[in-house]
């Protein structure tokens, strides 16, 4: 089965025009530094190796396998509302919504024991 790509960098900066792709990048991976660092301090990475590959110059691509069961699942229900083009400033209070459908999922998979 091959894995599914829940977001890559190349798609954020190529949209853009030449002169902001520099920015594009570097918002991008500021967002997903915040974002994977809370994944990972939730214990909902497979490992920390995609949060390293935000410091290479290769493009960063954020996929399933990066992720645990309940990982996915959180994904799932935030990814798409959650805007990696707001500048950094606002990252961590944009994983309010994270925190919050998290405690949701592990309650509903406590209980599902």
């Amino acid at each position: 089965m091959e894995d599914l790509v829940i977001d890559k960098e190349s798609w954020h900066v190529n949209a853009e025009s030449p002169e902001h792709k520099e920015r594009a990048r570097t918002h991008f991976r500021a967002r997903y530094l915040v974002l994977l660092t809370f994944l990972k301090e939730s214990s909902l990475l497979q490992s920390s190796e995609c949060i390293e590959l935000l410091d290479s110059d290769k493009d960063f691509v954020f996929k399933r396998s990066d992720l645990t069961e309940l990982g996915f699942e959180l994904v799932k229900e935030c990814h798409s509302s959650w805007n990696v083009a707001y500048g950094q400033e606002n990252s961590v209070r944009q994983l309010t919504q994270w925190k919050r459908n998290l405690a949701r999922l592990r309650v509903k998979h406590n209980n599902s024991l």
